[in-house]
Order: C-alpha cells, then sequence, then structure tokens
C-alpha cells in the first residue's frame, strides 16, 4: 500500500509540471522524466530486496518540486515585477482590440551575433577543422576507446594529463557548441553555409562521443540541442522532434552500444541493446541509489569532504598525477567488494544521493531543493529572454549542459571542468572574427550588406497601432 500511495503521489508531481510548464521542452520536465525511470528501478529493487529508498528519493523529488515553485515565486513577485505586469495587461489589452486573434506565445530570442556572418562562418569553419584535427590526434595516439576490451575503463584511463584532457573534451564538447553557434548565424542570417556546419558539428560530436565510447552520446546531444532550441523560440513541435530521433538517433545510439557489447563480450543481441538501455536508465541507475541509502549512513555525513575531492581530482587530471578516488568512486568500489581507494568505474550519483552522502537526510532534502530551484530560474529567465548576444548563448548552453549532467551524475565541480574545456575552445572563435576587422579589407562587411539579415519581423508601433514591416 505505501508502494501505491507513493508512487501515486510521484507521478502526480510529474503530471504537475508537465501542466506547469506546458512542454517536455524544458530542463524542468528532464529531471522529471529521468526521476521517473529511476524511481521504476528503485521499485523494482524494493521488490527485489527490500528497503526505503523509494521513500527517501519520493522525498528528493518532492523538495525538487518545492524548489520549482518557489523559483516561480522568486521570479514573478521580485520588486518591479508589478510595474512590467501592468504594463503587460496594457499592451495586451492593446492587442486584442487590434487584432482579432492575438497570439499568447512568447516571442523568439533574438540573438544578436556581434559580428557579420561572413567573418563567424570563416571562423567556424576554421574551428570545426582544428577540433577534427585535435580528435584524430588523439584518437591516433591512444587509440578507440570503443574499440577496447574494456571500453568504459579505457574512456576513464584516457583523461589523465592535461593534453589528453583538453582532448578528449575539446572534441565532443566544442563540436556541439560550435554547432549551436552555427544555428545562430543560421537562423539570423539564413546562411545555407551555416546551416550545413551545424549539422556538421553535432553530428561530429555524436561521433567523437561514440568512439570515447558514451553509451548516450547520441541521445545526449540531441536532448540537449533540442531543449535549447525550445527556450530560443519558445516552442518545439513535438512529431518534426521524434522524427529525426527515430530514424538517426536511435540507431547510431544503438550502434555505439551494439560496438561496446562486440568490444566487451565479443557477440551482440538485439534483446542485449534494448536490456542496456531498459536496465540502464532503471534498475541500474537506481542500484547507487538504493545502495547509498541503505549503507552509506554507516560512514556517517563526510561534510563536504566530496567537493575537496572533486576539486583535488580536476587537479589530478590536469596535471597527471596519481589519482585518487572521488564519492561516486567510493561507492562504486564499495559495491563491487574492491578496495576503497580503487580508481576507475564509478556509480552515477544524482543529487539526491551526493547530498545524502555529505549531509545525511538533510542533505538529501536541501540538494534537491536546490536543483529544483536552479532549473527554476534557468527555465523562468530563458523563457521570458527576448534578446541576447551570441557570447551569452554559449554560455546558457554550458549551463543546461552541466544542468543535464549534475541530474545524472551528482558531481558538482568535476562537471565544471569538462563544460569549461568544452566551451572556452569554441568561444575562441570570436577572436579571429575580431581580428578580421582590424584589416583594411573589413570595411566591407560593416555595412548592412554584410551584416545580420533580419528573419524576424519587426514591430513599430504607431498610433496605439502595431505594424509589422
Amino acid at each position: 500500500m505505501n508502494e501505491l500511495a507513493v508512487s501515486a503521489g510521484v507521478f502526480t508531481i510529474i503530471a504537475l509540471i508537465v501542466w506547469r510548464y506546458k512542454t517536455v521542452f524544458c530542463l524542468p520536465f528532464f529531471w522529471a522524466a529521468l526521476f521517473s525511470f529511476i524511481y521504476l528501478g528503485l521499485l523494482r529493487v524494493h521488490s527485489q530486496s527490500g528497503g526505503s529508498s523509494y521513500m527517501y528519493a519520493a522525498e528528493g523529488f518532492g523538495m525538487y518540486f518545492l524548489g520549482l515553485l518557489v523559483a516561480d515565486f522568486l521570479f514573478f513577485y521580485r520588486p518591479g515585477t508589478a510595474r512590467i505586469k501592468s504594463q503587460k495587461r496594457y499592451v495586451s489589452r492593446t492587442s486584442a482590440v487590434t487584432n482579432s486573434k492575438p497570439s499568447d506565445q512568447p516571442k523568439p530570442t533574438r540573438i544578436k551575433l556581434l559580428f557579420p556572418a561572413l567573418p563567424l562562418n570563416v571562423g567556424l569553419l576554421v574551428s570545426l577543422l582544428a577540433a577534427t584535427f585535435v580528435t584524430v590526434v588523439f584518437f591516433a595516439d591512444k587509440g578507440f576507446p570503443i574499440l577496447a576490451s574494456n571500453p568504459a575503463l579505457a574512456w576513464v584511463q584516457s583523461t589523465s594529463g592535461v593534453v589528453n584532457r583538453l582532448m578528449s573534451v575539446f572534441g565532443p564538447g566544442c563540436y556541439a557548441i560550435l554547432g549551436l553557434i552555427a544555428w545562430a548565424i543560421y537562423r539570423e542570417t539564413g546562411s545555407l553555409m551555416s546551416k550545413g556546419m551545424m549539422y556538421l558539428g553535432l553530428g561530429l560530436a555524436i561521433v567523437a562521443q561514440g568512439l570515447l565510447a558514451t553509451k548516450g552520446a547520441a541521445i545526449m546531444v540531441f536532448v540537449w540541442f533540442n531543449i535549447l532550441l525550445y527556450y530560443m523560440n519558445k516552442k518545439r513541435e513535438l512529431l518534426k522532434t521524434l522524427l529525426p530521433l527515430i530514424i538517426i538517433v536511435v540507431p547510431v545510439s544503438a550502434a555505439i552500444v551494439a560496438v561496446r557489447m562486440v568490444s566487451a563480450q565479443g557477440y551482440w543481441e538485439t534483446a542485449g541493446i534494448y536490456k542496456t538501455y531498459y536496465d540502464r536508465l532503471t534498475t541500474i541507475a537506481a542500484e547507487p541509489l538504493d545502495f547509498t541509502f541503505k549503507y552509506m549512513n554507516r560512514f556517517g555525513p563526510v561534510h563536504s569532504e566530496g567537493f575537496r575531492l572533486e576539486i583535488k581530482r580536476i587537479r589530478e587530471q590536469l596535471t597527471g598525477a596519481p589519482k585518487t578516488p572521488i564519492l561516486s568512486e567510493y561507492v562504486f568500489n564499495l559495491m563491487q567488494g574492491m578496495p576503497p581507494g580503487t580508481v576507475g568505474l564509478s556509480a552515477t550519483l544524482t543529487p539526491e544521493a551526493t547530498g545524502y552522502i555529505e549531509w545525511g537526510m538533510a542533505g538529501l532534502l536541501l540538494y534537491s531543493f536546490l536543483q529544483g530551484l536552479g532549473f527554476g530560474l534557468y527555465h523562468r529567465h530563458l523563457s521570458q529572454l527576448e534578446t541576447m548576444n551570441l557570447i551569452s548563448l554559449v554560455v546558457w548552453g554550458a549551463i543546461l549542459s552541466y544542468g543535464i549532467q549534475v541530474s545524472s551524475t551528482g558531481s558538482i565541480f568535476v562537471g565544471l571542468e569538462g563544460i569549461v574545456l568544452a566551451t572556452v575552445p569554441a568561444l575562441a572563435l570570436l577572436l579571429p572574427s575580431g581580428v578580421f576587422f582590424l584589416l583594411p579589407m573589413a570595411r566591407r562587411y560593416r555595412t548592412p550588406v554584410g551584416g545580420r539579415i533580419s528573419r524576424f519581423p519587426q514591430v513599430n508601433v504607431q498610433a496605439g497601432r502595431g505594424v509589422d514591416q
């Protein structure tokens, strides 16, 4: 009976999140969807071995929802909001008079490119070629982790030292960011060259992560890109989004899993690929959470020791020094009966599990609340943002990537290092664009012909009436 009551509460919260945000293409729903799979896994573990882990996780999810509600409260009732709301009501009444069918759809976010399209496209092309060169050198020197006898361990071992760390992150992460920049140029200018580089960047990001033996490479890049496009366009058509997911992304991701299975055991089966994804999303994702709630309290709260270990790990990865295990590796070692000091594979934690290890039950509730608060503020800010520049787009894309990553890993600082190494090189493409304007030949591109071409109607208010230009 307890299972039914708790489950009803969890799925009621998920339904409320969908109702509240009116879309599945948003960061708050991402964690709700991921948590639903983990919760199903916890129920399965509970049916096999008992325990109350599913109840702990449900309490954390409730605090996550509370964090979303508090974010709404802080956003809508901050100082000055009343004046803005009255202005919007006035504009709404005026629009109702002048338009027979007023739209409630928020305006798409305009992206200021900062530079004309031509130097940006040149910078994009150079950056894509540089990322490809660095990635090829990395694989030529270290081999393909996906073809190793233990692909997951080969990936972990390939990230030691500043050169390897930069190379392994630069390729996949920078490709995705470059694809996002190309999309922004295409939307603002209609440049077919930019559109082609968008597909090229996203495709190379999937290929690079696949070669690094990341099982969810194709799917996670797809999810990240579509969520960000929703925030920029303020809409996303589900059917048109599902089509490339079914035709391209799922087969590519399944192929990555198939190659990993062949590398590890010498054969693969269709049922094995399906089971890999089902178990990975449910039972395998739930087992570290269940183990944490059942046994990690024996060690007592570590009181931010996990943060210190993560900061130490970043220094060890960048310098190539011998590694010490972080919290997720401790959990994996204990689950597998390995020596606690072993460094290698790690358990997939969540903010709930990390908070519980750090501060006990209070930490579980606090970390879950902060996750909801952060995701809620991110959603509300981007949902009402009408203008941003290209650098802001990259930064917000990096924040989204970090939010997705911390949801599934529970690592607070280690994930930040990877995001920085992926974002900074992509932003560096603006440097050659700036140098270009120092040349005499750049003068011709300062004219409106070489600048941004508007693709959205500009609205001028004349005598109380909206006129589309």
